[in-house]
Parts: C-alpha cells; sequence; structure tokens
C-alpha cells in the first residue's frame, strides 16, 4: 500500500472517529475528569454519580428529589464557573424551589459583577436579603466599582464598615469627589496601624503625606504600635518618615526594640521628648533580659533624665514586676498606686516562685472581677493551703472544684474529690430536628453541607444562631453532629455556650485508626483523642496557617522525619489527609516524646505544640518543680493554653470511657530532672 491510500485511510478513521465523537450528547464527550471538573469541589458527592444524573429529557417529571437538587446544583455552579450559561440557565429553572436557590442568584450576579448597575445590585441585594450572601454581595460589587474607576457608584453606594479596604476606597471616592479635605482629614486613623495596610489605600496615604498632614506624632504612635506587634519590617520603613529633629531618636527607638542592650550605652539618649521615650522602650524591652542590670541602670540613670511623673511611675512599675518575674522579689504587699496589670503581673510571678504568702497577698489585691476567674481562684486556695489559711484555700479551691475546666479537675483533686463533668444528654429529638429545618438559614445550612460547600455552611450556621432560642440552639448543634458534620458541632456547641453537651463536643471519630496506632506506639488512647481534639477538632482536612496538616496538625516536615525513623514510605503533602497516615505518623512522633520527658504529658504537649528546642529551655531549673507550675512559666500564651487544654480533654475522654483516671498521674506532678 503507497503512502498516499495510507495517508487516505488515516483521514477516513479519523472522520469516522469525529463523526463518533460528535454524535454524543456534550456531556458525555471523553473528557479526562481532572479537566471537566477541576474548578468544582464535590467532597460529598461521587462524580461518578454526578456524571450519571446529566440533565434529563423534558419528559422526565420535573419534580426532583432531594438528592437530584445537590447534584443538579453541582452541576449548576459548574457550569457557571466554566461559562456555560445556556446550562446554567437550564439547571437553575429546575431549582427554583430548592434552599440554595440565592446561591445560583449569587454565582449569576457574581459572573456579571463589573456590568451590574447600582439599581440592579440592589436588587439582587434584596433577593439575597437575610442570607450571609448579602454584605458579601454588597462588598464584591463595591470593589468592582473601584477595580473600573466608578467612584461615584461607590460614594453613592457605600455603608460604614470596619474594614480598612473598605474605608481608604471611601475615602479615595471623596477625595476624587472633590471633598478633598474632608477625606483628608480622616487618614490620620487608618495611617496609624500596627500593620500594613491593604494595597488600595497607598494613593490615599501619598495624598494625605503629599498635604503636609502627616504629624511626628502619628509617626512615634505607629512606630510604637508596629513595634509592640511584632511588626519589625513596618517599624523600620517607618523610620524615613521622621523628621531632622527626631530621626536619631526613631532610630534609637527601633534599635533598642531589636539589640535591647542597646540601651546600656544610656549617654546616646537625649533628655528630650524623643530621647526620653526610646530610653524608656529600651529599658522595659531590657528588664525582660535581665531585670536587675535593667533596674540598676534605670538607677543611675532615672534622676539624670526629666521624665513627667506618669511616665517615671510606669517604668518603675514595669520594672518591678519584671525583677519580680526574674527573682520572685516583690514587697509583701502591693502598692496600692500599682496599676491591676502590674499586680497581676507580679502575683503570677510569685506563683511561679513559689512564694505563696506573697502570691495569696498579691492576688487578693486584684480586682474581685479578675480574682473570680477559675485560674486566679485556683492559685488563691492553692497558695492559702500552702501557706496560712487552709480552711480558706479550701474554699475558694471548692468554688472552682466544681466547674469543669482545667482548674476546676485541678482544684477537686487537690481536695480530694472526684473532679466534675457536669454533663447533659443529647435530647436525641428527630421532630425538633425536622422542625428546624423550618429555619431558611438552618436548611441552607444543611444543604451547602451535603454539597460540599463548607465554607458558606459556616456562614449560614452562624447566621442561624442568633434567630434561635436556647432549646432551638441545642437543637442546631445535635442536628450538625446528627448530619457527620463533628467539627462544627464542636465549635457551635461553644458558640452556642452549651458546654454540658459532652457527648457533642468529645466524640471519637475514626475510632479503629487511633485505637490502632494508640496500641502500636504504646500511647493513652485518650491523650492521642485529645490532642486530635485540640489540634483540629477532628477536621481531617484543616491546614493551619504554618501550613500544618490533617487531623494531629502534621508539619510535611515533621511527617518525612518520622516516617524515616519508623522506616515508612514518606508521606506526600496530600496524604497527610488520610486519617490513617496522620494519626500514624503523631502517634509515632508523640511516642518519641513520652519517652524524651519520662510520660510526663504536660511536657509532651508543649513539645508537640512548640518544638523540642523550646521545650529543653523553658526546662532549665525547672526539675522538682509542681508540673502546674511549669505550665504557668510558659512564656507562649498559645503553648500553655494548648497544654492546660490537652490535659483536660485528656481527662475527659478516660471518664467518658468509665476510666477513673487522675487528672496528672503521680508521675507527671513533679518535673523530673533532665
Amino acid at each position: 500500500m503507497n503512502r498516499l491510500s495510507t495517508g487516505r485511510l488515516a483521514c477516513a478513521r479519523h472522520a469516522r472517529r469525529h463523526a463518533r465523537r460528535h454524535a454524543r450528547p456534550r456531556f458525555f464527550r471523553p473528557v479526562p475528569l481532572r479537566s471537566r471538573f477541576a474548578n468544582i469541589v464535590v467532597p460529598g458527592l461521587l462524580l461518578t454519580a454526578l456524571m450519571a444524573l446529566a440533565a434529563p429529557p423534558a419528559a422526565v417529571a420535573a419534580e426532583l428529589s432531594l438528592y437530584e437538587q445537590r447534584l443538579a446544583y453541582q452541576r449548576a455552579v459548574h457550569a457557571i464557573r466554566l461559562g456555560r450559561n445556556g446550562e446554567f440557565r437550564r439547571e437553575q429553572a429546575r431549582l427554583k424551589d430548592y434552599a440554595l436557590q440565592p446561591y445560583l442568584v449569587y454565582h449569576d450576579a457574581q459572573r456579571r459583577l463589573s456590568s451590574l448597575s447600582a439599581k440592579k445590585m440592589r436588587q439582587v441585594r434584596a433577593d439575597l436579603a437575610d442570607t450571609p450572601l448579602a454584605p458579601i454581595f454588597h462588598r464584591n460589587w463595591l470593589n468592582a466599582q473601584v477595580r473600573r474607576g466608578r467612584w461615584e457608584a461607590y460614594l453613592a453606594n457605600y455603608e460604614p464598615s470596619d474594614d480598612a479596604a473598605a474605608r481608604c476606597n471611601y475615602l479615595r471616592a471623596l477625595y476624587r469627589s472633590g471633598q478633598r479635605s474632608a477625606a483628608l482629614d480622616q487618614v490620620r486613623d487608618l495611617w496609624v496601624a500596627p500593620r500594613s495596610q491593604p494595597k488600595t489605600c497607598d494613593p490615599l496615604f501619598e495624598a494625605w503625606i503629599a498635604s503636609g498632614r502627616l504629624r511626628q506624632e502619628a509617626v512615634w504612635a505607629r512606630l510604637a504600635q508596629a513595634l509592640d506587634a511584632g511588626e519589625v519590617t513596618l517599624a523600620r520603613y517607618l523610620l524615613r518618615f521622621f523628621n531632622a529633629g527626631n530621626v536619631a531618636a526613631g532610630r534609637l527607638y527601633y534599635d533598642v526594640h531589636v539589640r535591647p542592650r542597646t540601651v546600656r550605652s544610656w549617654s546616646r539618649f537625649k533628655d528630650d521628648d524623643g530621647g526620653r521615650r526610646a530610653l524608656r522602650h529600651g529599658l522595659l524591652r531590657y528588664a525582660d533580659r535581665d531585670a536587675e542590670d535593667a533596674f540598676a541602670l534605670w538607677t543611675k540613670v532615672g534622676p539624670k533624665r526629666s521624665f513627667p511623673d506618669a511616665d517615671r511611675h510606669y517604668i518603675e512599675e514595669r520594672l518591678a514586676a519584671a525583677l519580680a518575674e526574674e527573682t520572685g522579689k516583690a514587697p509583701a504587699t502591693p502598692p496600692a498606686s500599682f496599676a491591676p496589670d502590674s499586680v497581676e503581673r507580679v502575683a503570677q510571678a510569685l506563683v511561679w516562685h513559689r512564694d505563696w504568702a506573697a502570691a495569696a497577698a498579691w492576688i487578693q489585691a486584684l480586682p474581685p472581677a479578675v480574682v473570680a476567674k477559675p485560674r486566679w481562684r485556683y492559685w488563691l486556695g492553692y497558695a492559702l493551703t500552702q501557706s496560712n489559711d487552709a480552711e480558706a484555700g479550701r474554699e475558694h479551691l471548692a468554688a472552682v472544684a466544681a466547674l469543669r475546666t482545667y482548674y476546676g479537675f485541678l482544684a477537686a483533686e487537690e481536695l480530694g474529690r472526684v473532679p466534675a463533668l457536669n454533663a447533659i444528654e443529647p435530647r436525641h429529638s428527630e421532630a425538633a430536628q425536622q422542625n428546624l429545618l423550618n429555619v431558611p438559614a438552618v436548611r441552607r445550612m444543611t444543604e451547602l453541607y451535603a454539597v460540599g460547600d463548607w465554607v458558606n455552611a459556616r456562614r449560614e450556621w452562624r447566621h442561624a444562631l442568633p434567630l434561635l432560642d436556647e432549646a432551638e440552639r441545642r437543637d442546631l448543634v445535635e442536628l450538625t453532629a446528627h448530619i457527620g458534620w463533628g467539627t462544627q458541632a464542636i465549635f457551635g456547641a461553644r458558640d452556642g455556650e452549651m458546654a454540658d453537651l459532652i457527648a457533642i463536643r468529645f466524640p471519637r471519630p475514626h475510632d479503629d485508626i487511633f485505637r490502632r496506632h494508640a496500641f502500636q506506639s504504646e500511647l493513652p488512647l485518650q491523650f492521642l483523642y485529645a490532642i486530635a481534639r485540640q489540634e483540629s477538632a477532628f477536621n481531617a482536612r484543616a491546614v493551619s496557617s504554618a501550613g500544618a496538616r490533617g487531623l494531629m496538625q502534621l508539619m510535611p516536615g515533621t511527617a518525612r522525619l518520622v516516617a524515616d525513623r519508623v522506616r515508612v514510605k514518606r508521606p506526600a503533602r496530600a496524604d497527610l489527609f488520610n486519617p490513617d497516615v496522620n494519626v500514624r505518623l503523631a502517634a509515632h512522633h508523640l511516642a518519641r516524646l513520652m519517652r524524651r520527658y519520662g510520660g510526663n504529658r504536660a511536657l509532651v504537649a508543649a513539645a508537640y505544640n512548640a518544638g523540642e528546642t523550646r521545650v529543653t529551655r523553658w526546662l532549665r531549673n525547672a526539675a522538682g518543680m509542681p508540673t502546674a507550675v511549669w505550665v504557668e512559666r510558659i512564656p507562649f500564651r498559645e503553648t500553655r493554653d494548648y497544654v492546660k487544654g490537652v490535659i483536660a480533654f485528656a481527662h475527659v475522654y478516660a471518664r467518658l470511657a468509665g476510666i477513673q483516671a487522675p487528672v496528672l498521674g503521680t508521675h507527671e506532678q513533679i518535673v523530673a530532672p533532665p
């Protein structure tokens, strides 16, 4: 066969394949699933079912089951995202009575956002009334006006907002409308912020600075806020806005923040406003590193500088608090002039150093509302029992022991009591849950969860909560758990002030996985559950801002190291969303930490959260210290609260399993020598 005939045959075969392919309905073209569905998320539904239930012919009855409505909704959203407007319209027409019809209106309007007039925007907004979409759509429409330079439309339709970008755009619109002075007069409060503001604010800020309205006090205020927030890069940028009379002092202020020992060269700090600002900041920063030296430096320098009385008192008060933290030294009773936050700081330091008589005196000097908090009432009771008034101490401990909290559990054990759970059983009322579905926001929430739109489902959950009475809120939490959304049920019970719904707040999903890996790694099952509950509230798809993933919030690097250590395949990032992989690697990691820290779960939890290097540093000179006191000394509030949560959660899980275990075991009550 010659080359020409071969080519003709090939062309004929191609023509036949082309004819067969285009004879099929468009929906069933053999396009790879990845490309067909790349822009739609359907975690709750199988794509095979979605394809099998394509738009039915007109002869099929228009009545759709709820399941078919959900599939049709997913097809509609998919179509609008791909620009298939005809397909979207067909699906939308079939869903006019579906609970998520407002979301189709929203998606359609979003597609035409830039071309919508103000009148049409208000009409769409009215269609979205009583849903969380209404303010979102209004904000998106306003942003579209900014992108198109339609400042008059923005100004006419703006509504007061706490959002910095929206406020900046409003002032830009006001400026462009000719009301320049009125706009620029409002810029200062936007510019003086601890962090960089949105890019849309930049033209406004440039005009404000060019107008000469930027004052040195505003630069000082923003520099202080930025450094207090740890925004060192922003602080360095702000130095350019100081004038010649303040630039040296501003640079010193920045330098003593990043290098506190700079304050020891105290002769560099002039006795003017800027110099005193920098010196004050440096002394307090240096006191966090070496309180005794900072106090000695102040004793030498203070009399040589003309600080106002208020500043002088503030410096001395803060140095006294830092000295108490470092050395445990403080007056037997707090000076009447001390501010409540300084009294609290010294009281905390005295607990750290276990000076129980002084600690009791300083705690009792706190405002009554502060003393009534479980943390301080527990430590007041403990301090009194350890010093001179055991009976009064037991009364305070008894008041805390009735609470189902970390401090309540500790107090109960101090008194030899079984810690209280105060649990109430779910109502399990299907009728009440069914009635709840008559609330439109609740119905939308359940449907959004069913189609996999969890972000909007959470918005609807929060939208529904204030519309319900106390009994209905409880039913909402139970309904949320019933449909399998355990993570939201946990948070919902907290937000709805239903902490006593223990069975819902402390579920045990993936029980076989947790049991297997707890057994393999010789970990207490309840501790493994407590870590997962604290880390992700059992959200297997959770991703933290730092990149931790899955149930146990493993960092990919940590997961790889653990995998190498136990000789298993290194997981890909996506593998960490698999509960079996995630829990297995986390359990091995925790087992190693348990060996390193002698089985003390408080130390293990701290290392899991903050890292072993930090815990090693925090354990210096801690041998023999009560673990509860060591937990209070953890410098990171996040880690401190994390450890308390894990210990309390582990106790709850033990009690739910019928295990009468102590909150802290005998080997955990005292920090062991390294």
